[in-house]
């Protein structure tokens, strides 16, 4: 019997588990003998790589209090610090394990060029162990998501998906449920089956995708996504009787649910996670904020067992460590540990990062001596080899793809997903709002106009559809088609009424608000401002909600209709935005806008369908009137529509950066009120 199938029998006969809220209590008693020290490990785990394979701009706050500008992470560091916490582990005798938490496709012009091909050859060099799949793997298509599975040196891990019924899968035996690894002497071995672990110290590592892939990524194929909480527990029942007591999830579901795994799910001893993006711990040094505690223990509905959280930030930024000792029954007794920094030793005056305003010689020693000194942070030398790879195969044709100059900022346009995070006030990303203002101009230009028939009110981004920063200094058309925005993102134009608007902002705004929520779905507009105030239960509710006529702004109107434009993503109801899916069930005026032979097309839809699965999750299927669907990936066909309308933007208002823009997004806490 498969083990998917074995699983599916296991979730059938499961009881509902009590769910029991908390953090670290005492682990096993010194008294019961079965606590004496047994196994001790090492986990060194990144996520959410998003193929930053160089450095990403940062700054930190510098021994006067002001800030310096610098570059952090990238992988030369990573696997530099990986390769030293595990000596540090050898050196100690204590066997160690390098996880990754999923998404390492998207997010950087190396990968818009070389996708798979360069995740394959940098990660296989980093001597990972693990890697779970996170919902950007699907991407750029089933199949090349296969070869990815099929030619990486460790293994992709997803215990809730069923690859069966999927061809592009089914044969990848790459891709599976867990994987074993057996003690041998220091050292931790994998091996290929329950009968090679038989009599031996073991330690299992299962992977979990989300279960609601389907709203969130359209071009699954035939996987089925099982429920996160039941895979788990059945996933551990059957490891657990076979005798394996350590036991590591390796998640792609946001910080939250993995709270919420380890309040319900007995028997997982560590949830090393991805997806939320949460550098756990106080950065603030860093200007990226508080999280919660790194490596806090969750009560397990058993009141006997505790489960340790783990989570390591995003870009490759940083590397988290965790130490972990059990007692001789396999319970977990002690989980330690932080996430570190991976500081260079180039620090600038200025945000632009010139030479001239490089720290003067006289200073470098005194600021790398602070810096080495800062709590989570360490000076790390990049690693040679993947460097020189980097420099040499895949860098020569990522900065010949940047083509021409169009803007130029003296200061870093940032971008933040949830208001409130990673430095920013209540009002969020700069970025997004300026890249809302360039699809409201763009779409409303005459000769755009002429082609829709369509007057834009206002726009609306999710923050997620928005990968990086705009950096200090020269701004390249490559800076937003590889980086800022590199996903297919065609716009849609709609209609709705201001009632269902707001429905689609409250019920969206709430979704992100939950401590470790994803917040890739964070709305931000042009022409449209709100104020959402969270409740005392957690819940957005709008204050405010007005859109832009003219030189005035005027109360949005619950019976009145409006014209809005976003991306097809969300247009199509993905990520949260199911409003919009649920105004287009029956019938649309929607138009989609892609650009064919450098000429605007127009598809026109029908109806926007919600087809359930097997396993009770939704896709959503668009229907247009004159095509099976967009035809984004052949030639001569640019469907990263809002990435144009940002560069066309850019080009038509050179001085926008030296202006300030108001505000139209306004969150407020329910913590920060009196």
């Amino acid at each position: 019997m498969l083990f998917s199938q074995r699983v599916t029998t296991l979730i059938a006969t499961l009881s509902a588990c009590a769910v029991i809220s908390g953090c670290a209590g005492q682990l096993a008693s010194d008294t019961d003998t079965s606590s004496e020290a047994g196994l001790k490990l090492t986990l060194v785990h990144i996520n959410d790589t998003h193929s930053q394979f160089d450095p990403t701009p940062a700054k930190v706050q510098g021994p006067d209090g002001a800030p310096l500008y610098t570059f952090i992470g990238g992988h030369p560091r990573l696997l530099t610090k990986a390769q030293q916490l595990r000596a540090e582990a050898r050196t100690n005798g204590v066997p160690s394990l390098f996880l990754h938490g999923g998404d390492a496709f998207k997010g950087s012009a190396y990968f818009e060029l070389f996708e798979q091909k360069i995740n394959i050859d940098i990660l296989n060099r980093m001597e990972l162990d693990a890697m779970a799949l996170g919902n950007h793997e699907f991407d750029i298509g089933l199949a090349k998501l296969a070869d990815f599975a099929a030619n990486i040196n460790f293994p992709l891990l997803a215990a809730n998906v069923d690859a069966r019924a999927e061809p592009a899968l089914a044969a990848v035996n790459n891709f599976k449920a867990y994987q074993l690894f057996v003690l041998d002497g220091s050292e931790l071995k994998s091996v290929a089956t329950i009968e090679d672990a038989m009599g031996k110290t073991t330690v299992a590592v299962f992977g979990l995708a989300l279960e609601d892939m389907r709203g969130m990524v359209p071009a699954t194929g035939e996987l089925v996504f099982a429920a996160e909480v039941a895979s788990a527990q059945a996933t551990v029942d059957y490891l657990q009787a076979q005798g394996i007591n350590h036991i590591i999830a390796l998640t792609h579901l946001g910080h939250q649910r993995d709270l919420t795994l380890a309040n319900q799910v007995n028997g997982i001893d560590v949830i090393v996670g991805g997806h939320s993006h949460s550098l756990l711990g106080d950065f603030r040094q860093w200007y990226l904020g508080q999280q919660p505690p790194y490596a806090a223990l969750i009560a397990n509905p058993d009141g006997i067992g505790q489960t340790c959280i783990v989570q390591a930030g995003q870009f490759a930024q940083a590397v988290g460590a965790a130490q972990l000792i059990f007692d001789n029954a396999g319970r977990l007794r002690q989980c330690d540990g932080e996430n570190t920094i991976l500081a260079s030793r180039d620090y600038f005056q200025l945000a632009l990062r010139s030479e001239a305003s490089r720290i003067a010689q006289a200073e470098q020693a005194a600021t790398e001596s602070y810096i080495s000194q800062l709590t989570r942070t360490a000076i790390t030398e990049e690693h040679p080899q993947i460097r020189q790879v980097l420099n040499d195969v895949y860098l020569p044709a990522v900065q010949k793809a940047y083509g021409e100059q169009i803007s130029v900022t003296e200061q870093t346009i940032s971008h933040v997903r949830l208001p409130g995070t990673g430095g920013s006030d209540q009002h969020g990303s700069q970025l997004a709002g300026h890249i809302t203002d360039a699809m409201y101009y763009w779409l409303n230009q005459p000769a755009v106009r002429a082609k829709t028939g369509r007057q834009v009110d206002f726009t609306l981004i999710g923050a997620g559809n928005i990968r990086a920063d705009l950096a200090a200094g020269a701004i390249y058309e490559g800076h937003i088609r590889l980086e800022v925005l590199p996903f297919d993102t065609p716009l849609s134009i709609l209609t709705l009424t201001g009632k269902e608007l707001s429905e689609l902002l409250q019920q969206v705004i709430s979704a992100t608000l939950p401590e470790g929520a994803h917040a890739g779905k964070f709305p931000y507009g042009s022409h449209i401002r709100y104020v959402a105030i969270e409740n005392t239960a957690g819940e957005a509710m709008l204050e405010q909600l007005q859109w832009r006529k003219g030189d005035s702004w005027q109360d949005i109107e619950p019976d009145q209709s409006y014209s809005l434009a976003t991306t097809n993503y969300l247009a199509n109801g993905n990520d949260g935005w199911q409003r919009l899916q649920q105004v287009q069930q029956q019938s649309t005026d929607r138009i989609d806008v892609i650009i064919a032979k450098q000429q605007l097309t127009i598809y026109p839809l029908k109806r926007v369908d919600a087809i359930t699965d097997s396993s009770g999750q939704q896709a959503f299927m668009p229907h247009y009137q004159h095509a099976g669907g967009l035809p984004c990936k052949t030639a001569e066909v640019d469907c990263k529509v809002a990435a144009a309308a940002m560069i066309d933007y850019l080009k038509a208002t050179p001085a926008v950066w030296q202006q300030q823009r108001p505000p139209t997004v306004t969150l407020l806490r329910h913590q920060s009120k009196p």
